[in-house]
């Protein structure tokens, strides 16, 4: 009779931990990705739960770009008409999505085959809605050029998705010394 009783204990502890475990499941975030377009060559969808993420997706979206695509880089960014871009193709300031994304296609126009891009973060903050990211950017070409940006980028959340909503790009002297935390 007791172990009846043991039997049955066990098997209700065991339902009641299978039934938490699948609440558990359902209440976790949709798996999406960080505004890229799934209609281009996508990478793997992955969980936007922090900046983090979304500032991966921008690293691998400058490598991109300064190859010529700026298709990725685009899909990162918020298409409202308050977006700004200021240091962007001739160094012109860019406001409203059309501008930006304009500007972002004559940066893209000249691809270049071997490129090499490395950032230093200086600091980055996540809020409930609003992040920003701050960093130092390299970019050397096989044919000599090199750019070297100081960088500072605010995201918000769309539709729980982090997007760009304004980046601002400056030069800066490469013989400058730096602390050197590339990635």
């Amino acid at each position: 009779m007791k172990r009846n009783i043991s039997v049955f204990i066990l098997l209700i502890l065991l339902a009641s931990s299978f039934k938490y475990r699948s609440m558990t499941r359902e209440n976790t975030l949709p798996v999406i990705t960080a505004g890229y377009d799934s209609k281009q060559q996508s990478p793997k969808a992955i969980a936007v739960s922090s900046l983090d993420a979304a500032v991966a997706d921008l690293h691998k979206a400058n490598l991109e770009m300064a190859k010529g695509n700026p298709a990725f880089l685009k899909s990162l960014w918020s298409h409202q008409d308050d977006v700004t871009l200021f240091g962007g193709a001739e160094n012109l300031d860019s406001k409203g999505w059309k501008a930006v994304e304009a500007s972002l296609n004559n940066t893209g126009s000249v691809p270049a085959k071997d490129v090499t891009y490395t950032y230093e973060e200086v600091a980055s903050q996540e809020g409930s809605t609003q992040g920003y990211l701050i960093q130092k950017e390299h970019y050397r070409f096989a044919d000599g050029r090199k750019a070297d940006l100081h960088v500072t980028v605010l995201f918000r959340k769309e539709n729980n998705v982090w997007k760009i909503a304004h980046r601002q790009a400056d030069s800066f002297p490469t013989d400058v010394k730096s602390d050197k935390t590339s990635k």
